[in-house]
């Protein structure tokens, strides 16, 4: 995905996270290094200790100043996000963003501050977004996200209370989901030969509840994580 005319990294398109899905591992892989990496020039032609221009080098992955009395190196950075599932008495805890498709749900997410341990940041996280008090955090995998530049890590947290307050700058809503229609969300993007003992729960015949996320991203592998425990 080239730069734009501006010179800026062209906006997340959820279309294109649609396309991402039909790309073997390997290929998605070289995809999102080279997303990143476009991303990353596209933003980073001045630099950011002087202001002056800034000058690709070592095949792409490093931009040096072009001042004389300043010579910055810059390299590709990576930005930590918290992405989690949580639990409270056999439920999982989803929420969904206005710019979600209609129906789906997914792990609530935010980025690690500095100074932040990953289990402080989920813990803050899931406070902030739907006013639940967490506990125990575990970490389960990871992901590389190039829009533009994050790292997923997904982790499982345990809920201390229950009540859902939403913040609504940040979420659209929040809702408990029983293990049985998790199982049936996921069925209905997955085949259930995929799936954990979970998915083959019996459909309830109204359909799934919610839209699950897609199989390229984190969240789905979390879901299933969770499904085959």
């Amino acid at each position: 995905v080239p730069p734009s005319a501006s010179g800026s990294a062209a906006p997340p398109n959820p279309r294109l996270w649609s396309v991402m899905g039909l790309l073997p591992p390997d290929q998605l892989a070289i995809y999102g290094t080279a997303r990143a990496l476009v991303g990353w020039h596209a933003r980073h032609r001045f630099c950011a200790q002087c202001g002056s221009p800034t000058d690709s080098v070592r095949g792409g992955w490093q931009r040096n100043c072009m001042s004389e009395s300043c010579n910055a190196q810059h390299f590709p950075r990576t930005d930590p996000v918290s992405i989690m599932l949580v639990e409270h008495d056999g439920d999982l805890l989803l929420g969904r963003q206005p710019r979600f498709p209609a129906g789906r749900f997914s792990a609530l997410a935010g980025f690690i501050e500095p100074g932040e341990t990953i289990e402080e940041a989920v813990a803050r996280e899931v406070w902030e977004e739907a006013g639940v008090r967490v506990g125990e955090v575990s970490y389960v995998a990871s992901q590389p996200w190039p829009f533009p530049s994050s790292l997923m890590i997904g982790c499982h947290a345990t809920a201390l209370t229950r009540e859902i307050t939403i913040d609504a700058t940040e979420l659209e809503e929040a809702r408990w989901f029983t293990r049985a229609e998790v199982s049936e969300a996921m069925a209905a993007v997955t085949p259930q030969s995929n799936l954990g003992l979970g998915a083959r729960l019996e459909s309830s015949g109204a359909g799934p509840s919610f839209l699950a996320p897609t199989p390229n991203a984190l969240a789905w592998h979390l879901l299933d994580w969770w499904l085959r425990r």
